[in-house]
C-alpha cells in the first residue's frame, strides 16, 4: 500500500511497488505497459490551443495516442508541463493524449518519490513521469490485444517560466516610455515580443529559461534616453474648430494628437464676437517644459437662422383694379438670395384696402411673413367713370311763357306776376330822372 502523505502525494520509498512494469519502443515515445494502475484521482482542468493540426503517435495496441498537436506540451514522445500555466489552471494533462471514441482515461504524476492525483500539486521543476490507465466504454480496465493491461507512461519534464515572465512584463512597461531613443526601445520590445512568443509555442527547460533571464538583462541595458527635447520629437498638426458665436473654442480640439502629460492653451483668445473664419495660434507645453506654436482655423457660426437675423418691414403698395401687385414692392429690404411670395392671391376685382401677408423664404429656407397694405384704385376718371341720359323738354312759340312746370296756372297767379312786373319798370323809371 501507498502511503498518504499530508500534502496529498504519496510516498513510495519505503513502499514496494507490487506492479510489473516491461518496456516498449514505438517510434520515439517511451512507453511502460503495465498490469496494474492507481485509481482514484481527480483530474484538473485544460484549455487547448484550436489552432493547431491534430496528429498523433500510435502506440501499439493501445486505445491511447499522444497528442502531438500541442507542440508546447508533446515533442518527440516527451511531456513538457509549465508550473506557470499550472498556477493558471491551463493544464490537464488528460489532454496530451488522445483517446478512442467512448474510452476514458485516468492519471497519476510520479516525482521523484512523490505521486501525485492531480496536476495542481506540482510544484517543483525537474523530470517527472505521467502514467495513464485506460478505461474501455464499460468502465473497466482497457486490455490490449497482447492481454496485457492498457496503461501508457510519457517521461514529463516541469518548468517553470513565472520569474523570466514579470521579468519580461517589467521590460516591457520600462520600455514604452516615450524618453527612451526610439530606436533602443524597438529593439527592446520586439527582444520582448520574440522572447514571450516563444515561451507561448514551445516547450523549455531550466537550462534556456536562464539563459533567457540573462538575455533579458542584456536587453535591458539597451534602453538608452533620447537627447531630443518633446518638442525636437513631436511635430503636432492642427484641425479646424467650428464654434458658435459666444462660445470659447477647446484648444484641445483644434489639434490632432498630443503626447500624454503635455498641456495646450491658446496663444491669444479667439474672438467669437464676430462670425467668420479666426486665425490662431495653439501653444503646446510638453513634459518637459519646451513648447510648439501650432496655426490653427477656428470657424465662427452664427447659429441663428436667417428668419432669426432679419426682420423685414412692409410698405403699401398701390395698384389699378384687375393688376396683381408685386411682393418684392410690399417689402422694404430682403437679403440677397432669399425669395418673396403672397401667401394668398390679392383680390384687385374692387378697390379699397387689402390686407395681405408676404411669405419671405431665406437662402437657409426659414421663412417670414410680413403683413402688408396692397390699395386697389379705379384708375379712370368721374367722366370715364358716368354716362349721363338726356330727356325731351317743351316750351311755348308765342310771349313769354314760363317753362312747364306740369302744372295749370292760376288766375290769380297770373294777376299777381303782372303787378310785379309793373312795379319793377315803374322803379326803373323812376331811378332814371333822379340821375
Amino acid at each position: 500500500m501507498f502511503r498518504r502523505s499530508k500534502n496529498n502525494s504519496y510516498d513510495t520509498s519505503q513502499t514496494k511497488q507490487r506492479f510489473s512494469i516491461k518496456k516498449f519502443k514505438f517510434g520515439a515515445a517511451s512507453v511502460l505497459i503495465g498490469i496494474s494502475f492507481l485509481g482514484g484521482f481527480t483530474q484538473g482542468q485544460f484549455n487547448i490551443s484550436t489552432d493547431t493540426v491534430f496528429a498523433a503517435e500510435v502506440l501499439q495496441g493501445s486505445a491511447a495516442t499522444l497528442n502531438t498537436s500541442i507542440t508546447k506540451n508533446m515533442q518527440n514522445g516527451n511531456a513538457y508541463i509549465d508550473l506557470y500555466d499550472v498556477k493558471l489552471g491551463k493544464i490537464d494533462p488528460l489532454q496530451l493524449i488522445v483517446l478512442k471514441q467512448g474510452f476514458t482515461a485516468k492519471y497519476v504524476i510520479k516525482q521523484g518519490t512523490q505521486y501525485y492525483g492531480d496536476v495542481s500539486q506540482l510544484q517543483s521543476t525537474g523530470g517527472a513521469r505521467v502514467t495513464y490507465n485506460i478505461f474501455s466504454e464499460d468502465g473497466q480496465p482497457h486490455v490490449k490485444p497482447d492481454g496485457q493491461t492498457d496503461i501508457v507512461s510519457v517521461n514529463l519534464t516541469v518548468y517553470d517560466t513565472t520569474v523570466l515572465r514579470k521579468k519580461l512584463d517589467d521590460l516591457k512597461k520600462k520600455a514604452e516610455d516615450p524618453n527612451w531613443s526610439e530606436n533602443s526601445r524597438n529593439e527592446v520590445l520586439e527582444g520582448v515580443h520574440t522572447i514571450t512568443e516563444d515561451l507561448d509555442n514551445n516547450p523549455q527547460t531550466e537550462a534556456n529559461i536562464n539563459d533567457k533571464i540573462i538575455l533579458v538583462d542584456e536587453l535591458d541595458k539597451k534602453l538608452v534616453v533620447d537627447p531630443r527635447t518633446d518638442a525636437d520629437k513631436n511635430d503636432p498638426a492642427g484641425k479646424d474648430q467650428t464654434v458658435n458665436m459666444g462660445e470659447q473654442p477647446d484648444p484641445t480640439k483644434s489639434l490632432e494628437e498630443v503626447p500624454a502629460g503635455s498641456t495646450v492653451a491658446y496663444k491669444d483668445p479667439v474672438d467669437t464676437k464676430t462670425p467668420g473664419e479666426k486665425d490662431a495660434v495653439v501653444v503646446v507645453t510638453y513634459p518637459d517644459k519646451s513648447t510648439d506654436e501650432v496655426p490653427v482655423k477656428v470657424t465662427v457660426v452664427d447659429p441663428r437662422t436667417d428668419a432669426d437675423k432679419n426682420d423685414p418691414a412692409g410698405k403699401d403698395q398701390t395698384v389699378n383694379m384687375g393688376e396683381q401687385p408685386d411682393p418684392t414692392k410690399s417689402l422694404e429690404e430682403v437679403p440677397a438670395g432669399s425669395t418673396v411670395a403672397y401667401k394668398d392671391p390679392v383680390d384687385t376685382k374692387t378697390p379699397g384696402e387689402k390686407d395681405a401677408v408676404v411669405v419671405v423664404t431665406y437662402p437657409d429656407k426659414s421663412t417670414d411673413e410680413v403683413p402688408v397694405k396692397v390699395t386697389v384704385v379705379d384708375p379712370r376718371t368721374d367722366a370715364d367713370k358716368n354716362d349721363p341720359v338726356g330727356k325731351n323738354q317743351q316750351v311755348n312759340g308765342k310771349g313769354n311763357k314760363l317753362p312747364a312746370t306740369g302744372e295749370n296756372a292760376t288766375p290769380f297767379f297770373n294777376v299777381a306776376a303782372l303787378t310785379i312786373i309793373s312795379s319793377v319798370g315803374l322803379l326803373s323809371v323812376s331811378k332814371k330822372k333822379e340821375d
